[in-house]
């Protein structure tokens, strides 16, 4: 279908691409990953013929009809409403103008968050992201045998992405995705395709797979490393211990021609960076932390009319502890909802921080509040002088700002390298309760990584707004899903909120005699019970090494798991001693396929190892901080 070949590029000095070579196939579903800056949007560009590459060719046949949806676009809609603008059929050239089925249009639209009012409003009224939305029902209305989509979740809600991951997962051609949406990518693609260091990799398989494999070359890479260095330092101990034995005289002159011809392992090229410091202790907050009485909100639209998002909704309470999460469609007042909590909102209520509670706010237009002028360094350091400045390094590399980008200027920062610099700042600030307002926003999956590693390990309490389903579902406790004026609760995670809702669904479609006359909500102890039993099946069958959301494991639980990690440590340090006895006998020959053997075992079992204690401290420090 689809080939790339020899293609090389360069964009402000940076190297993107070298000889980079790829064939995208026939019905298959890419997720395109890589760090940001690596230039994914360019390649599709490259694609589409929107840029031409400095060497190389992209090959796409002329009958292949291809949708492409990028970024940032103007949409050129004039006066049209929304289901005529979704309705328009291919504007481009060679298009043949024809417009698609009303019923077609509209099933999509609504799929995408529209209702029937917005369909007759102009597209020109809209906000930049519904236009986007009106752009991807035109695309996917097209049917086009390829598709091409840069990051079409970004304005999309939970309920849009879920629609739109059932969509493309049922879609019978070829679709390129690029996505920071763990979810979304592990639900619908087949084939990862990895962008990074100029060239194109492909993995079989959904991206928890691919994550999978990526951490088994790595450590497989690193385990080669170590034992070719463990083989030059037995071949040198044998060499030094026997140089001036007469007897040993050909065995020594034998390894030293072998010595000769080994060479250290290199290093991989991928540099894993992760999350490695602790947060400043927050002072401890009152039980409650913040309440909010029975309270009503509206404004008024640029039209003259009234626009209600709360109307009487029940009174809110956040205890200490709380992970909660805010969903709910696009428009619904999740927004209006985080700013009346940080008091950047009036409202018709009443409401109270607790007793010794320190609140920090993270909006969306967060990044306008940096100064252009100042370095990262200077931008962090001004907020908090009290650093040293290996404190200040330290923490900026944490959040993945290296020792070259802390001098750089924040006017030339990315969106998602000025999203981590506020975060940072926010979550060093020792506030203890914390409102965040689509954190994820911009970051690619490393940054989020990062952000959910930290949130992991916050003593505080917290309340965010995300799209990124795997990383609200992977920290929160609770569930606030504001809908029609209100707000109800929920205790759990937002997959088990989205089996409630399936559930109470289910029960309103059986009929009226089937129904008890009770009502058939489960009990908040029958939830917690179920989502313990749930979580002790996972610990079972994984080991808490392998588990991401071990936090959430009672104490009794992470008491249990700590001292099976202690069992499995100390066979699995016996046996590692066993095999270094056996390495280190002079009389061993390194060529036997014993050797070759346990040196594969041993770099193994040190793989093991160091994913056992990491997880054992994090296990004590969370038990000691949090139950002693």
């Amino acid at each position: 279908m689809i080939s790339l070949s020899c293609i090389s590029h360069s964009f402000a000095g940076k190297e993107l691409f070298r000889n980079l070579e790829w064939s995208i196939k026939k019905g298959r579903k890419y997720g395109l990953v890589g760090p940001n800056g690596s230039g994914k949007t360019t390649l599709l560009e490259i694609i589409m013929g929107l840029m031409e590459s400095e060497k190389g060719q992209a090959s796409v046949p002329s009958a292949l009809t291809v949708g492409y949806l990028p970024q940032i676009m103007d949409l050129g809609t004039g006066d049209l409403t929304v289901l005529s603008a979704a309705r328009a059929g291919d504007r481009g050239e060679g298009g043949d103008g024809s417009e698609k089925p009303v019923h077609e249009a509209e099933k999509i639209l609504f799929g995408l968050g529209f209702t029937g009012e917005q369909l007759s409003q102009k597209v020109s009224s809209l906000s930049g992201g519904w236009k986007m939305r009106v752009e991807l029902a035109r695309i996917l209305l097209l049917e086009p045998r390829v598709l091409l989509l840069d990051e079409p979740t970004n304005h999309l809600d939970i309920k849009s992405i879920e629609w739109l991951e059932g969509y493309l997962g049922n879609y019978r051609g070829t679709v390129v995705l690029v996505s920071h949406d763990k979810y979304l990518l592990d639900r619908m693609v087949d084939t990862i395709a990895e962008l990074e260091g100029g060239l194109i990799r492909e993995f079989r398989g959904d991206y928890s797979s691919y994550l999978e494999r990526k951490e088994q070359i790595a450590a497989v890479a690193e385990a080669t490393a170590k034992n070719q260095e463990r083989k030059l330092r037995a071949q040198r101990r044998f060499i030094e211990r026997f140089r001036y034995k007469a007897s040993k005289a050909r065995q020594v002159q034998s390894r030293i021609k072998m010595l000769e011809k080994m060479e250290p392992e290199a290093p991989s090229p991928e540099t894993r960076r992760t999350l490695e410091f602790d947060f400043p202790a927050p002072e401890r907050a009152g039980r409650v932390v913040y309440e909010i009485s029975d309270f009503s909100k509206e404004y008024e639209t640029p039209g003259g009319t009234r626009n209600v998002v709360f109307r009487n909704s029940p009174a809110l309470r956040v205890e200490r502890g709380d992970r909660i999460a805010v969903t709910g469609k696009n428009g619904e007042g999740k927004t209006t909802l985080c700013k009346m909590v940080a008091g950047e909102e009036g409202f018709s209520g009443q409401s109270r921080l607790g007793h010794n509670v320190t609140l920090g706010y993270y909006a969306q237009n967060q990044d306008e509040m940096l100064n252009p002028q100042n370095t990262v360094y200077e931008e962090f350091i001004g907020a908090y002088p009290l650093f040293s400045q290996t404190e200040a390094r330290t923490l900026l590399g944490s959040f993945l700002f290296g020792a070259s980008d802390i001098t750089k200027k924040v006017s030339v920062l990315s969106g998602g390298e000025k999203s981590r610099l506020s975060l940072l700042k926010i979550l060093v600030s020792r506030s203890n309760f914390l409102v965040l307002d689509e954190p994820t926003n911009h970051l690619d999956m490393a940054s989020r990584e990062v952000l959910r590693r930290a949130l992991e390990e916050y003593l505080g309490t917290f309340l965010l707004i995300s799209h990124d389903r795997y990383f609200i579902d992977s920290l929160v406790n609770r569930i606030w899903s504001v809908e029609g004026g209100g707000v109800e609760t929920f205790i759990g995670n937002y997959s088990e909120f989205l089996e409630k809702k399936a559930r109470d669904s289910d029960d309103k479609q059986m009929p009226a005699e089937m129904q008890n006359e009770e009502p058939r909500k489960k009990t908040v102890k029958a939830l917690e019970a179920e989502r313990r039993n749930r979580l002790y099946r996972e610990l079972r069958e994984k080991g808490i090494e392998n588990m991401e959301n071990w936090t959430l494991l009672s104490k009794k639980q992470m008491e249990n798991a700590l001292l099976d990690l202690e069992s499995r440590i100390s066979e699995s340090e016996t046996e590692k001693e066993e095999i270094e006895r056996f390495l280190a006998n002079p009389e061993t020959s390194p060529q036997g396929t014993d050797w070759e053997e346990k040196t594969r075992h041993l770099g193994e079992l040190e793989a093991k190892l160091s994913a056992l204690y990491g997880r054992w401290d994090e296990v004590s420090e969370h038990v000691r901080k949090n139950f002693s």
